[in-house]
This record gives structure tokens, C-alpha cells and sequence, in this order.
């Protein structure tokens, strides 16, 4: 074996670990980007939508998305769910051209799997729509 091909070797089975680590999380973001495409669509939709309802509700549909690892008893705990709450999902709304947006900032932190370390991923998902 000749070092180009311990090289692309290498470089190969290192780029399908970090697949094997990121798809997940960017399939989980569609989820979340899905559920702030509803929330968009409340908000549009209904004449006078209650933003803290709107907000709970896509914290309620996210409640199964992904996981996220906690502290207990002083050892890392992988639970369900993004670990979001309505605080985390911003509303915003512009009186003059009615245009709704919806963002959620939210970071994933994966576990790598041989070396026994963390990695954290910040993740960015806004939708916008314009009130009828």
C-alpha cells in the first residue's frame, strides 16, 4: 500500500464518520425548520393567532425531535428531544409589510463515539410568511 492510497483511505473513512455523526442532526433540522413552517402558517392563517400559543405549540411538536444530553448524577445523560422551551422560539412580526418570522437558535452535542468527548453544533432555523 503506498501512502496516496493510506491517505485516501483515511481521508474516505474520515469523511463517512463525520456523515455518520452530522446527517442525523441535519435531518433533525428539517424537522425543526418543518415545525416552524407551521407556526408560520398559524400566524398567517389566523387573524389574531396567539404568539405565546404559536410558540408552545412548536415547542410541543419538537418535544420528539432528536436528543440532547443532560447532567445527572454527575454523568452525561442522552435524553429525547431538542431541550427547547418557548423562550427559545422568537417571534417577530413587522406591522408594515406583515411579515411574520419564526426562528429557533439551538445547539446538538454529539457524542464521539471512540475518543468518549463531545462535540457541540449550533444550529440556526428561522421561516417567514406574510399575513394576509
Amino acid at each position: 500500500m503506498n501512502l496516496v492510497s493510506l491517505t485516501l483511505t483515511v481521508a474516505f473513512l474520515s469523511g463517512a464518520y463525520l456523515a455518520w455523526l452530522y446527517v442525523p442532526l441535519w435531518l433533525d433540522n428539517l424537522d425543526v425548520r418543518q415545525a416552524l413552517s407551521a407556526g408560520v402558517g398559524q400566524l398567517t392563517s389566523e387573524l389574531g393567532a396567539d404568539p405565546a400559543r404559536v410558540s408552545a405549540e412548536v415547542v410541543r411538536s419538537l418535544a420528539t425531535v432528536g436528543t440532547h444530553w443532560e447532567e445527572r448524577d454527575g454523568r452525561q445523560v442522552e435524553v429525547p428531544g431538542l431541550g427547547l422551551d418557548a423562550r427559545d422560539v422568537q417571534l417577530e412580526r413587522d406591522p408594515e409589510t406583515k411579515v411574520v418570522r419564526i426562528t429557533v437558535d439551538y445547539t446538538r452535542t454529539v457524542k464521539l463515539v471512540p475518543l468518549e468527548r463531545y462535540w457541540s453544533i449550533p444550529f440556526h432555523a428561522t421561516r417567514e410568511g406574510v399575513a394576509r
